[in-house]
């Protein structure tokens, strides 16, 4: 009884450790789930997803700031209007829409400071493994596709093309300095 009772343990324990290390191989391959943010629009550091009434976005975020700056806080709040889209910025996050397809909502969203779990810094590699064996493009930074930021040198941008939306990382000398969401059907990306 007692050697029957023993090899059934043995066998417990050799399936529990079998499974988790599974866990662990399954969880290595891919630790972000962009399609899921694909699929939702959003970028999960940012208040507000693709489709968002920009009116909304612009007045919620002009009470923060005058909310902030009633109590003596530090608050970015700023809109610039462009020839064809408007940007309503708080600093770390900027939402853009088409000006002749505004009742389509926010159609692109760009992070400054994080993103889908990646701080400043991280590299294109880190990126890649930590997103798994989804296909992406890579092309080089240009007035096109960074026109978000300023004076981007060296830059690489990584696209993550999906169904209904696209997410793309951009890195100046290899290191992760932006990232973004945006609606295939809402926004022209050159």
């Amino acid at each position: 009884m007692k050697k029957l009772m023993a090899a059934v343990l043995v066998s417990v324990l050799v399936i529990t450790l079998a499974a988790c290390g599974k866990k662990d191989k399954k969880k290595d391959s891919a630790d972000v789930d962009l399609q899921y943010y694909a699929n939702v629009g959003q970028l999960p550091e940012a208040d507000y997803k693709l489709g968002e009434n920009p009116d909304t976005v612009s007045s919620e975020l002009s009470a923060a700031y005058e909310k902030a700056a009633s109590a003596g806080e530090d608050y970015t709040y700023d809109v610039t209007e462009g020839e064809q889209s408007v940007r309503i910025d708080n600093g770390s996050v900027a939402y853009y829409y088409e000006k002749d397809k505004k009742d389509g909502g926010v159609s692109f969203i760009a992070s400054f400071d994080k993103a889908y779990g990646f701080e400043n810094g991280t590299t294109v590699l880190e990126i890649k493994k930590a997103v798994g064996d989804i296909d992406c493009t890579e092309e080089a930074a240009d007035e096109n596709n960074t026109f978000f930021l300023f004076g981007i040198q060296d830059g690489t941008v990584l696209k993550y093309k999906f169904e209904k939306n696209t997410i793309m990382f951009v890195f100046e000398e290899n290191m992760l300095c932006a990232a973004a969401i945006y609606s295939n059907s809402n926004w022209t990306l050159s």
